[in-house]
């Protein structure tokens, strides 16, 4: 017996959208295509796909998900190393909310604060950040964080806020070319990838291989999974199918 990605979707509670993607990404290939080209899934990708499902719902990323599917990774080690990286985040959480707590009696007149205070638990643990990506793609990945730390060594914060508002704008401007039907590799997209090439630079240069394994972390890893899909759902994926191209055609 086989379902269609309308009727797995339903059963799932997924989207057809997100089922398109683990397509794409080899994490959950169909058996075959019925007429019409109708994607067609059987029992067995029923039982893969709850489990991709249940990884990603104690926010396992989908990088490791497939190791773990695939037998590359141990699905124990896998999860205690998620429960670690909950932990480290549950504590940053805690340190936020008494630095909210403490502003809100400053504002009131009932205590002092630093400067320094103002930002406790703002900043996540970028030793943490580091680790996670040297951990997925190699140790190539920590010369990049020493060049970012030394470039960025004398900036400002507003120097650091302005770079925020510009990642913001753009990300609304790919979204705009997103959402009038252009490819990843329509030349708009790609314009627009040749100024996000330019801002990442300007923290640290990526290479081919680099460039691309920045891409897939915004698939990858939820922070960034977020903050595109906030933007416009489906941004992400684009966005790494565009930086994709753009590195074949610049970084080769």
């Amino acid at each position: 017996m086989a379902w269609t990605t309308a009727e797995v979707a339903r059963m799932s509670g997924t989207t057809a959208r997100t089922l398109r993607h683990y397509d794409a990404v080899g994490l959950l290939v169909p058996a075959g295509t019925g007429a019409g080209g109708v994607r067609l899934y059987e029992r067995e990708h029923l039982l893969r796909l709850q489990r991709v499902l249940l990884l990603r719902e104690l926010g396992v990323p989908l990088a490791v998900v497939g190791e773990v599917l695939d037998g590359e990774r141990d699905e124990a080690a896998a999860l205690r190393e998620h429960a670690d990286a909950l932990d480290a985040e549950g504590g940053r959480l805690v340190r936020l909310a008494e630095t909210a707590r403490r502003t809100a009696d400053h504002l009131e007149g009932e205590g002092e604060m630093t400067e320094q205070q103002f930002f406790e638990g703002l900043a996540r643990d970028r030793a943490r950040w580091e680790a996670e990506l040297v951990d997925r793609y190699g140790e190539g990945v920590r010369a990049s964080f020493r060049e970012a730390e030394e470039r960025t060594a004398g900036w400002s914060r507003s120097d650091l806020e302005r770079g925020e508002r510009e990642h913001a704008d753009l990300a609304e401007r790919l979204a705009a070319v997103q959402r009038s039907g252009a490819a990843p590799s329509d030349p708009a997209a790609q314009a627009l990838v040749t100024e996000h090439h330019a801002g990442v630079a300007a923290h640290w240069t990526p290479d081919a291989s680099s460039y691309r394994g920045l891409a897939d972390t915004y698939v990858e890893d939820e922070r960034f999974r977020a903050f595109y899909d906030d933007v416009e759902p489906g941004l992400d994926a684009w966005l790494r199918e565009a930086m994709h191209v753009w590195a074949g055609e610049h970084l080769a």
